[in-house]
Order: structure tokens, then C-alpha cells, then sequence
């Protein structure tokens, strides 16, 4: 028989797919560096070990369920929980495939933007109407992109509409690390735009998820929060 070599922790800690290992009280002993990337909003550390718990084996083993799962922007299609004594309980992730845009790439009325500029100038419409405070977190470094301005000021007006009876409104504008959108058979690196806040109105999302889809944007909707996932077609 061969001797194996390899140390397993090392492909656990690059595995793509988040792993986080709980003790039985929830606490975290471990997790590699995509579940690090899920973690960084704390509230979903009780909330994946009550996930843990509900979907664990009757005995020793494992279990796979599948099922659709999203934690913002992440988005998941199975869990595997996994347990071999009564002290340590683990969680696999599995990511859904890379997004994919089939319609044929044309940039007919689209022009090179700074998606930062773009965005301050919805804001301040927005603030004209607006009586709740705002938080905003850019990165200033994104790359300039090609993009429909008029179209994706349309859809930035109809998710601001949503939130416009909400007392705080939370705004990211950043790289999505790690991961990638094709458009037409193209890679291209995502940019996340995230609104959010304790409420918000659902009317426009049939709007906004139109328009979205017909400008290579995929549209995570969620009860108190929309994200764009924007293609930085250059």
C-alpha cells in the first residue's frame, strides 16, 4: 500500500467551497479561507450552526442536503454536515457554478464610466427626496468599465425607491473577491453593489431584475436587501 504524503488540511484551507468546523456549543474551531469571506458579516455565525444542527446526521457520518441557499451575494446549492464524536460538528458549503450572462455581448449605447461618479450623482437625486441617514463604503480604486449610464441610473432610481421609507440605508460599492461572472463565453471580474437596510419595498423588483438582466447585471433580492453583481467589461 502506498503512503500517502499529503497533508488534507491543505486542501481544505484553499477549497473554494466554504468549511467551518463548530464545537457543540457553536463556538468555531476552524474555517479555511472561503468560509472566512462568509464570515466577515458576523450574524451568520449562530445563524450557518443552527443550519449545522437542523441538517446533521442521526449518528456519526455525514449528510448531504441539497437545497438553495444564500447569504447575500454567496449563493449555495448544498450543505454537507459531517460528525465523528460528540465535541466537534462540521459544515460544507457547496457554491453554485459560476454566473453566466447567454445573452450575445453587445455594448451598443455603453460607454467607459467611474461606476463611483455615476453612483454619487443617483445618490444626491436620492438625498432630494430621502430623510434617513445614509452610510456609504466605496473602494476608490475600482476600474473604469463599460456600461449603459442611463440604463443603470434607471435601475439605481428604482432600488433607491424601494428604500425610501426606511430609516437608515447601508450602500457598498466593491470588487467581489475571488470570483467571476461570464458574459458571452467571457470572464470578466465582478463588482458588487449592495442596498440595505431594516426595510424595504418589493414593487420595482420586477423592474429592476428586467432591466438588470438585459444589461448583463444578475440581481440577488433579498427581504431587506438588493445586490447587483456588475460585470467590469473593459
Amino acid at each position: 500500500m502506498n503512503t500517502i504524503l499529503t497533508d488534507f488540511n491543505f486542501f481544505i484551507e484553499h477549497d473554494s467551497n466554504p468549511f467551518i468546523l463548530f464545537s457543540g456549543l457553536g463556538k468555531i474551531l476552524y474555517l479555511n479561507q472561503s468560509a472566512e469571506l462568509l464570515l466577515l458579516e458576523p450574524y451568520r455565525e449562530k445563524k450557518l450552526f443552527n443550519l449545522t444542527l437542523s441538517h446533521a446526521p442521526k449518528s456519526f457520518g455525514c449528510k448531504k442536503t441539497l437545497m438553495e441557499l444564500s447569504f447575500g451575494s454567496f449563493e449555495f446549492y448544498a450543505i454537507n454536515v459531517l460528525y465523528n464524536n460528540e465535541d466537534e460538528i462540521a459544515l460544507h458549503l457547496y457554491n453554485k457554478p459560476t454566473i453566466k450572462i447567454e445573452h450575445d455581448l453587445s455594448l451598443e449605447g455603453y460607454t467607459q464610466t467611474d461606476l463611483n461618479l455615476l453612483l454619487e450623482a443617483n445618490i444626491e437625486l436620492f438625498k432630494m427626496k430621502y430623510q434617513g441617514e445614509i452610510s456609504i463604503f466605496t473602494d476608490y480604486d475600482l476600474p473604469l468599465l463599460q456600461i449603459h449610464q442611463n440604463n443603470f441610473s434607471f435601475i439605481l432610481r428604482k432600488i433607491f425607491e424601494q428604500f425610501q421609507e426606511a430609516h437608515s440605508v447601508n450602500i457598498t460599492l466593491k470588487i467581489k473577491i475571488g470570483e467571476m461572472i461570464v458574459v458571452n463565453h467571457k470572464r470578466y471580474p465582478i463588482i458588487l453593489f449592495k442596498v440595505e437596510s431594516t426595510q424595504r419595498k418589493h414593487e420595482n423588483d420586477i423592474h429592476i431584475k428586467e432591466t438588470a438582466s438585459s444589461n448583463y447585471i444578475n440581481v440577488v433580492l433579498e427581504e431587506h436587501s438588493i445586490t447587483l453583481e456588475i460585470p467590469a467589461i473593459n
